[in-house]
């Protein structure tokens, strides 16, 4: 009986009512395990939740860990509750069910709609399948539009719909849905519209809150015990121009509750695009302001000029030279032949300021840093590539313990028969089959793991040839490329004049042996 390796995959869609026992990730896990129980072949070796995440989508966590199990060989069965479960787009759902497992070798089980991949056979399943799937679809669809014009209505009715609140407010704990005053935010919020109203500008905001050591917005949410994160988060918080500004046009702070700024770019989609104010509902009154009409209308006035910055391309930030001191990312000076940290003037960093170094010099030495690592990255690669082409000899001796294998089979026969025969007593044929059985069971354990070293090896070998361009191109290379640089340098980290620190990307197992993960340059 072949033994199935299994998954239990479980999805719960942040639309589904949880208290719906039906669709509850305890009923899901209890109906899978029922089937489980009836059916001995199958062994669950994990189980999968992705929970708040739609159907309509499959870049799911969970499901998307589940199919690098699946392609790695960790398993090679999938059980679902019903195919909603699994996914919502029939056309996607249907490539999985027809293409991509028969090809990896999953057996995939559904068990509401009692769907047994093993089972399946001919036309009939398949159009079941089908309209199963396209039913999930439009009722995917369906769904969405209930789900958004029931936000609609509620943001209408004047309920703050926002998965966050803004800073220097506060969820009501009675009605999530309505905010309130932050007293502590609240005071800041007040203090930023003031200065701006006053003629202070976004930098000069940012440089005082800096300086005065105010906790950032991010800073402010987390010591509240909130887990707020963000993807662009540095290890440094700053009150930056951009955040003084979205704060600055931010309605939210006149008491206004405002919805449908954004929608969806298209169906399945997690891009956003800006809507026309027209098409904005604006409910007014719905919580405390924090400023006065006349003030913001003062503060903004002041703050931007409503006139198109057109930024010099040398002059954007370089993704890789880093300021160490804030985090931030180094631009070009006006003349542009030196660079600085982008953020000195708002940061309240007194290192930030010292960062000039000039242009060709540091791009040059990066280069050079970058050419000899190349070098003996590649010299490293071709020694490597000597010690695993000995894959023949491995190989060989695959073949050389077959045939040792077949011929000791071949003995134990003949050795029976010497039995037979009297040629050789009991105890002689006895000693002599367990050797050879000995012997055999070593070859069968021994050959799969030479099997997978010659597979290893060749991946390597593969993933060598396939970095031998890159690398090839990175020698030859004479100008500041930042996009070839990034492959291999993750940040050059710029303190001065006299030395800057390059951490560079260690994807490979023979990299970090040669370089380790920084190097420490002197400027010359």
């Amino acid at each position: 009986m072949q033994v199935y390796k299994a998954i239990k995959y479980i999805r719960l869609s942040y639309t589904d009512d949880k208290t719906v026992e039906s669709d509850s990730v305890a009923n899901q896990r209890r109906l899978i395990d029922d089937y489980i129980a009836r059916h001995p072949e199958i062994e669950v070796v994990a189980e999968k939740i992705d929970d708040g995440y739609s159907g309509g989508l499959f870049q799911r966590p969970a499901f998307r860990r589940m199919m690098d199990d699946a392609k790695r060989g960790k398993m090679n069965c999938i059980i679902v509750k019903d195919f909603s479960r699994f996914g919502r787009d029939y056309l996607e759902t249907g490539n999985y069910l027809e293409r991509i497992f028969p090809l990896l070798g999953i057996r995939f089980i559904s068990v509401n709609d009692q769907f047994d991949s093993e089972d399946c056979m001919g036309m009939t399943g398949g159009m079941s399948i089908a309209l199963k799937n396209i039913i999930n679809s439009m009722y995917s669809r369906d769904l969405s539009k209930k789900v958004k014009s029931a936000m609609e209505t509620r943001a209408a009715r004047g309920e703050y719909m926002g998965a966050l609140m803004p800073y220097g407010y506060l969820k009501n704990p009675e009605n999530v849905h309505q905010l309130l005053p932050d007293e502590e935010a609240a005071e800041i919020v007040r203090m930023i519209f003031t200065m701006a109203a006053k003629g202070k500008k976004k930098p000069e905001i940012a440089r005082f809150l800096n300086g005065q050591g105010t906790p950032t917005c991010m800073e402010h949410f987390q010591a509240m015990g909130l887990k707020r994160k963000s993807h662009r988060e540095k290890e440094k918080k700053l009150w930056t121009i951009t955040t003084i500004g979205d704060m600055l046009k931010n309605e939210v702070y006149l008491g206004r509750t405002i919805w449908n700024k954004t929608r969806q770019a298209a169906a399945g989609s997690r891009r956003r695009i800006k809507n026309d104010r027209s098409e904005w509902i604006i409910i007014e009154g719905t919580h405390e302001p924090l400023v006065t009409q006349e003030l913001f209308d003062m503060a903004n006035a002041n703050a931007f000029t409503h006139k198109k910055k057109n930024v010099p391309t040398g002059r954007k930030a370089q993704p890789i030279l880093i300021c160490p001191y804030c985090g931030r990312r180094l631009t070009l000076t006006s003349w542009g032949n030196a660079y600085r940290c982008g953020q000195a003037a708002i940061s309240g960093i007194a290192e930030c300021k010292t960062i000039h170094v000039d242009k060709e010099q540091l791009e040059n030495t990066v280069l050079s840093c970058t050419r000899i690592m190349a070098s003996m990255v590649a010299a490293e690669a071709s020694g490597k590539k000597k010690e695993w082409s000995q894959t023949a000899a491995i190989e060989e001796k695959i073949k050389m313990l077959g045939a040792e294998g077949k011929r000791l089979s071949s003995r134990k026969l003949r050795l029976y028969e010497d039995y037979r025969s009297g040629n050789i007593t009991k105890e002689q044929y006895l000693k002599k089959c367990e050797s050879a059985a000995s012997r055999i069971l070593e070859i069968e354990n021994s050959i799969p793991e030479l099997k997978d070293e010659v597979i290893q090896i060749k991946e390597q070998m593969q993933h060598i040839e396939e970095r031998g361009a890159e690398l090839e191109s990175l020698l030859s290379l004479e100008t500041f490329d930042k996009d070839k640089l990034v492959t291999v340098i993750g940040s050059v980290q710029v303190y001065n004049e006299e030395r800057i620190e390059i951490v560079w990307k260690m994807d490979d197992g023979f990299f970090s042996k040669v370089l380790g993960e920084k190097e420490v340059v002197a400027l010359q």
